[in-house]
């Protein structure tokens, strides 16, 4: 990157030069609410900030460690970083780092005329969307969430302007659920989960039917619409259908704004630039397809909102706990001055770390892609019914459109209960079951243990956290495809059959794992009691 003229005003050490020469690490679990603490090495959803060579990885819908060939990246952008901020304005430098990455993202999404505003996680950027759409809009304002039941457990606290947690990811601490400032205000929520009001899975045409109602009555009550739709859920589901989007869309264009939730990354590029192309927002992470590391959020912003927003120069006085100037478009320079300053260094090297992924997964041939995910969804299922403690869960809500989804037409999550006797365990003991599986619990056997299941429990193992579902006793617990299972397979071999013989051997592995820690509650309990 082309260095600014050096100022040697800053040549000494600032609280800035300072921060971004902490620990790797260390800066790597900085910039994110409560869930990114570490606590044994580990935060909220047992990932590491550092690679971890040895672990059976297929829980992207969660989260993931970083990888090796991320980490490097990392590394390299960090002492970069560095070096330029001892010769420039460190927030200057900063400032264009963070620039570069949005310009990387747009180019690797196809979204050449969006706007890309950065955020700490999908949580943080409902936030964002929130506020830009009642600026846009303006108040009483009613957001409607499809899927609330499917989508992240802050999503009920942004979708009031609430907060979400009771530490904010610039380390401001607030009061769960208490309002946000400025944004809270004339805002209403209405939640239209899968299940129904008595627990059952609603169709397509249902899901169509409760969504339009909802934007029907809340116009009637002269109110505006944030309409947030799904695409897709922690499960692979998808609501409502487009033609039912582009229905409030086209009837209330004064009124309704769409936003689509697609955190998950599980859509098509073709996919993601209709909707930009159609005039919704996009919310998108870069840690979960695309496994970089927890948290990496953006609030995409189609050309056709982005003029609009060149008008605002005034932000809501809470939102600057949670986004500072440079998770702004520098066009939006009114905006900018309005939200205070301040480099997230983390955030931006967890979004450097998702750019190498992207890098990676984009740099294998398309027929590849498509080929190794559409075998792994062809024998994933199949072992997963064949084990004798997990049943999968075939049920699905919505489709994508093939026409415009390439390789991500095949799905990528695959989500079972896990059930000892016939007997679904309950959301508790399979979240115990999910931390037992991350840690090597080999050291809990008798002497005696076979060597056989001394191999089995040592496996460090991580999948998608459960899920409580409503539709059915239990929880869902997700084995997932990954851009990064792609991009390893490819670098293994350019035949689908070979690349993927190591792979389907590691998920024998987990789910092996997985039935012999459900016939033992003893083991796994104990462990994370």
């Amino acid at each position: 990157m082309p260095l600014r003229q050096p100022k040697p005003d800053y040549r000494s050490p600032t609280p800035d030069l300072l921060r971004v020469a902490r620990p790797l690490e260390e800066l790597l679990a900085s910039g994110g609410d409560g869930r990114l603490t570490l606590k044994d090495q580990r935060n909220s959803y047992g990932c590491t900030p550092f690679p971890r060579p040895a672990l059976l990885d297929f829980g992207s819908s969660t989260a993931s460690s970083i990888s090796q060939r991320a980490y490097a990246r990392v590394q390299a952008a960090q002492a970069q970083m560095w070096l330029d901020a001892t010769q420039n304005d460190p927030l200057d430098v900063f400032d264009d780092y963070v620039e570069e990455a949005r310009h990387a993202l747009r180019r690797h999404l196809g979204a050449a005329g969006a706007e890309v505003v950065f955020a700490p996680s999908g949580t943080d950027a409902q936030l964002q969307a929130l506020f830009l759409v009642k600026a846009l809009l303006g108040a009483p304002l009613t957001t409607i969430i499809v899927g609330a039941d499917q989508t992240g457990s802050g999503t009920a606290h942004t979708a009031h302007g609430r907060h979400f947690s009771d530490c904010t990811a610039l380390g401001a601490g607030v009061e769960k659920g208490a309002p946000i400032p400025g944004l809270c205000e004339q805002v209403r929520t209405i939640a239209i989960p899968f299940c129904d009001e008595t627990g059952h899975l609603r169709t397509d045409r249902q899901m169509d039917a409760a969504v339009n109602q909802a934007v029907v009555d809340a116009i009637a009550r002269g109110e505006k619409v944030l309409l947030q739709v799904m695409d897709s859920s922690k499960l692979g589901w998808r609501g409502p259908r487009t033609a039912c989007i582009d229905a409030i869309a086209a009837a209330w264009p004064d009124q309704a704004r769409i936003v689509v939730d697609a955190c998950q990354m599980r859509l098509g590029r073709p996919q993601l630039q209709d909707y930009l192309a159609r005039g919704y927002f996009v919310l998108v992470t870069g840690s979960k397809f695309f496994t970089g590391p927890a948290f990496s959020g953006a609030l995409l912003v189609p050309g056709s909102q982005a003029d609009a927003i060149d008008t605002i120069v005034a932000a809501p006085r809470g939102l600057g706990s949670y986004t500072t100037r440079h998770d702004w478009p520098r066009r939006w320079h009114g905006l900018r001055e309005a939200l205070p300053a301040g480099a997230n260094h983390g955030q931006w090297l967890r979004w450097e770390a998702t750019l190498e992924e992207m890098d990676a997964y984009f740099a294998v041939p398309q027929a590849f892609r498509h080929g190794i995910l559409k075998q792994f969804a062809v024998r994933v299922p199949r072992m997963i019914g064949a084990a004798r403690n997990l049943q999968l869960l075939t049920e699905q809500c919505g489709a994508a459109d093939p026409q415009l989804s390439d390789e991500m037409r095949h799905r990528t999550i695959f989500s079972f209960v896990p059930q000892r006797e016939g007997e679904a365990l309950p959301l508790e003991r399979a979240a115990s079951l999910y931390r037992g599986l991350g840690r090597d619990l080999s050291g809990l056997l008798p002497s005696d243990a076979p060597d056989a299941a001394r191999r089995i429990v040592a496996r460090s193992c991580q999948i998608g956290q459960p899920v409580a579902l409503r539709h059915r006793p239990g929880a869902a617990l997700r084995i997932c495809a990954s851009a990064r299972l792609v991009s390893s397979s490819w670098a293994r071999s350019a035949s689908v059959s070979e690349a993927l013989a190591p792979v389907l051997a590691e998920v024998r592995a987990v789910i092996e794992k997985l039935d012999w820690l459900i016939s033992h509650p003893e083991i796994y309990e104990s462990e994370t009691a």
